[in-house]
């Protein structure tokens, strides 16, 4: 009788691995914040997923407010600085 593999080798899905690069990424991507900001969460909370998760939800809810007052209405960007995409130079 075969071993059973899920037994030997247990998926720990509860935690994030900080040293996995492709976790870290695909991590930040679900929560819509950075890598940097998910390494900052594991050193500050640990790899728990689900005390991540909350965290980054706090983190993504406390950075909205300064970007929507940022943008003010416009699009912000090289566009909104008075920047003519053409030739780089100011509008006249």
């Amino acid at each position: 009788m075969a071993a059973d593999a899920a037994k030997l080798y247990p998926r720990h899905r509860d935690r994030i691995s900080g040293s996995e690069d492709y976790v870290v990424r695909h991590f930040a991507r679900q929560n819509g914040i950075t890598p940097a900001q998910v390494h900052q969460l594991i050193r500050r909370y640990g790899s728990d997923r689900a005390k991540l998760v909350a965290a980054a939800k706090e983190l993504r809810t406390s950075l909205r407010p300064a970007k929507a007052m940022l943008a003010s209405g416009r699009r912000a960007g090289r566009f909104s600085a008075g920047v003519d995409a053409g030739n780089g130079l100011g509008r006249q």
